[in-house]
């Protein structure tokens, strides 16, 4: 018992250090305000909406991940990487922004080719298509401005920029709801969650002030940052299609298999979850400038170590949450969804998990390793579908709860191998 309590005055003292606690502590309170009205939005939208009507929601809002991967071609997570260092030096990234809005550009133009081809060879519609490719690429400059107020750790501004997306959506969606005549239906909310950030973005401009960064350089510097954010984008950019199709997977083989009742089953309880994301992307946010800052240097594995025990101790403080889970969704949706409880509880577990390890695939990424997690999200997807297809047909939504749990093992098990051995070096 001692030895843990040194650990966790050692913990604390290193964070105070590093003004981890500090910069968490507004971050963290934004994010928790932007979860509470994301939150907000979803519980009010299932509300609003039949169960059918729903499942089309859901089933819609899991493909917006994908078109934003797109979108963003990995651009955020490069862009930290490679404008921290210049911003602690007080360098200019000109050339990485400017080269990051052609990307952001070429983005758009295989989204429109990509809407194309699934118009002319599916049945889906034109309007919905239409919708999540404009809708993605404005949703997308949110995580893209993000990227460059971590990079300067501007966490105050960011805390201001943060909770005013989901803010804004849940005013309109109230706006709406009260003043038409007609119900909305699962197109008229998925616009006003995909569009209406389009309202905030030229905020960003204000919040971040000073003259530290120009979207202008030379030609010649544009085009070797150009190709650098490529070929380090390539594989993160596969990395995460092949992570966001293998968290979605379940979604996509329950509309199959099952009912639109039954997708929205499922995709109301992973809602709830939002929670665990803005978590995740606090986290996230805290530790991987100063992971990319490191990443040369025997500091590195002590850090990495610190960040995956933080993890772990915010996933036993979250523990005791898997008993709310009943109370929660009677409260929130009464009888109409009571088959997302045992969802809910298959679920908790592992995205508490995912605190735990997330820290080493933010190390794979600061160490300039993206290859590496995309053949992580590859094993992933090959043995969510493997299970996917076994179990989603018989056992429905909590099927695709323990599909969606059973399927990253593997990548979790080979990830800790590798720093285990990495760190031994």
């Amino acid at each position: 018992m001692k030895r843990l309590k040194d650990l966790a005055f050692l913990l604390k003292a290193e964070l105070k250090r590093e003004g981890v606690l500090k910069n968490s502590f507004f971050v963290s309170v934004s994010k928790a305000f932007s979860s509470i009205m994301n939150l907000a939005f979803m519980i009010y939208s299932v509300n609003l909406l039949s169960k059918t009507e729903n499942g089309k929601f859901q089933y819609y809002l899991s493909l917006l991940p994908l078109v934003l991967a797109i979108a963003e071609f990995g651009l955020p997570n490069a862009l930290i990487k490679y404008i921290s260092p210049l911003a602690a030096s007080k360098e200019d990234p000109g050339s990485y922004l400017r080269a990051s809005l052609y990307i952001k550009f070429y983005s758009f133009l295989i989204l429109i080719v990509t809407a194309l081809f699934t118009f002319l060879f599916t049945e889906e519609n034109y309007l919905m298509l239409t919708v999540l490719v404009c809708g993605g690429i404005i949703v997308s400059f949110l995580s893209y401005f993000e990227a460059i107020f971590v990079s300067y750790r501007k966490y105050i501004a960011l805390s201001l920029w943060s909770p005013l997306p989901n803010l804004l959506r849940l005013l309109i969606l109230f706006y709406f709801a009260q003043t038409t005549t007609s119900p909305l239906r699962y197109f008229d909310i998925f616009v006003i969650f995909a569009f209406s950030p389009i309202f905030l973005l030229f905020l960003f401009f204000f919040l971040f002030g000073g003259k530290e960064i120009t979207w202008s350089a030379p030609k010649e510097k544009v085009t070797e940052s150009q190709k650098k954010l490529l070929l380090f984008n390539l594989w993160a950019f596969v990395a995460s299609i092949f992570a966001i199709l293998s968290d979605r997977l379940e979604i996509f083989f329950l509309n199959q298999y099952h009912s639109a009742e039954v997708v929205a089953d499922y995709g109301t309880a992973l809602q709830l979850f939002s929670g665990f994301v803005i978590i995740l992307s606090t986290f996230n946010s805290i530790i991987y400038p100063k992971m990319s800052r490191l990443a040369d240097t025997p500091e590195f594995p002590i850090f990495v170590k610190k960040s995956v025990l933080l993890g772990a101790g915010i996933a036993i403080l979250l523990l005791p949450g898997i008993i709310l889970a009943e109370p929660i969704l009677n409260l929130l949706f009464g009888a109409k969804y009571t088959n997302s409880i045992s969802v809910f509880k298959i679920l908790y577990p592992n995205f508490l998990l995912q605190l735990v390890f997330a820290p080493l695939g933010t190390a794979l990424f600061s160490l300039g390793l993206p290859r590496m997690l995309a053949g992580l999200a590859l094993l992933r997807l090959v043995f969510g579908t493997l299970f996917d297809f076994w179990i989603i047909p018989e056992y429905a939504a909590n099927g695709a709860a323990i599909s969606l749990f059973l399927g990253q093992i593997v990548s979790w098990l080979i990830l800790t191998g590798y720093f285990l051995a990495y760190f031994r070096k």
